[in-house]
């Protein structure tokens, strides 16, 4: 759900975040919260909840748009902001050039937090500690600074896990060895997460730890993925777009039905399938196109209607970085990019099928070569 734009980047909230705005809003008006101890009324201590949620929502987003304005900054471009179950990410459109570059603008996340914290814990002191708005401010100081301590831990994807990337990768000399380093620390560090909840929840309760075992869990999961983008972005250093395309055939003509494109799919294992009006590209339909059509309207229905049209496809040149690519796919979820040549005519399509065709393709022959006996003296 996008709720706007602050410095000209998109503010997107993640229908999950409503679940920390209500755990929020409820740890500070329940009998258990901060609150605990002072006379209000139920409509009061609502109120004063929900107030500190929006503050703490605030928060968070501040934490973002420091990363965000600093990224701008140093040159990075910024795609936007998703406020999610988790905290929020800030979503770039590239990387870092450098080491000191990346450590600055992960690390001004947690300082900005920090800041907050500590402003929040002056404010408190001034209208009164022991006051309910005193108390709400207390709270959202804590907060605050936790989240600073929290962010810092050297785990992807929080910023002390890139952090840390930044002084390996600065130290080496190589990004990859340092994507390598740090993911696997990271791991050590979320499966100590993941221990410590189920220990917790075993010791105390089914909610005791759970929460901690949830995002220790989504450290190792995200920390993974992130190895694996890097390897892959490794894989493709020196190759261009060309060589991760899929072959033009099989295709389906313009004048197809989803139902001839859903069978075509099906006998030739493809998710991806370019459409042609004589030897024309005019675009691909995918799978998913398919799915957001009920199966009875298949016959009558054709591929025309439903495909991505050439001028909605991005685009790449022959002759570009294969690493553009995956960037690319990456960042805007395509399907697929339309490969040209120096002409403007299809060379192919690359999707994700193709990326992981390639790249099979290319391990299986260092395999080979890597098993082939030597040559007698």
């Amino acid at each position: 759900m996008k709720i706007g734009k602050i410095f000209g980047i998109e503010i997107t909230v993640s229908l999950s975040w409503l679940f920390v705005f209500a755990l929020v809003a409820w740890s500070i008006a329940s009998d258990f919260g901060p609150l605990r101890g002072i006379a209000l009324a139920p409509g009061q201590r609502v109120l004063l909840g929900a107030i500190a949620s929006l503050l703490f929502f605030a928060s968070v987003l501040l934490h973002e748009l420091a990363h965000s304005l600093l990224a701008r900054k140093r040159g990075v471009p910024v795609r936007g902001i998703t406020l999610f179950i988790f905290g929020g990410v800030s979503t770039f459109e590239g990387e870092p050039r450098s080491a000191p570059t990346e450590a600055w603008i992960s690390a001004v996340g947690p300082l900005a937090s920090l800041v907050l914290g500590l402003g929040f814990w002056g404010l408190a002191l001034a209208l009164g500690p022991s006051s309910a708005i005193g108390l709400v401010i207390s709270y959202l100081a804590f907060a605050n600074i936790v989240l600073a301590i929290f962010n810092i831990l050297p785990a992807f994807p929080l910023d002390g896990g890139r952090v840390l990337h930044a002084l390996v990768w600065r130290a080496t000399g190589d990004r990859l060895r340092a994507t390598r380093i740090a993911a696997n620390i990271g791991a050590v560090l979320a499966g100590g997460l993941i221990v410590y909840g189920i220990g917790v929840t075993l010791l105390t309760g089914f909610g005791g730890g759970l929460w901690t075992t949830f995002i220790g869990w989504f450290l190792l999961q995200a920390g993974n993925a992130e190895r694996r983008q890097s390897e892959l972005q490794g894989a493709l250093v020196g190759h261009v777009a060309s060589e991760l395309t899929a072959p033009t055939t099989p295709r389906v003509p313009a004048d197809a039905t989803v139902e001839r494109a859903f069978a075509t799919m099906r006998e030739t294992q493809t998710r991806v399938l370019p459409v042609y009006l004589g030897e024309r590209f005019i675009g691909f339909v995918a799978i998913d196109d398919l799915a957001k059509l009920p199966p009875d309207q298949f016959p009558a229905t054709y591929v025309t209607a439903i495909m991505t049209r050439l001028e909605a496809t991005p685009t790449l040149a022959a002759g570009d970085d294969a690493r553009e690519a995956l960037a690319q796919m990456s960042r805007d979820g395509s399907q697929a990019l339309a490969v040209v040549d120096a002409a403007g005519d299809l060379v192919g399509l690359i999707t994700r099928e193709s990326v992981l065709h390639w790249l099979s393709t290319r391990l299986s022959g260092a395999t080979s070569k890597a098993v082939q006996p030597a040559d007698a003296a």
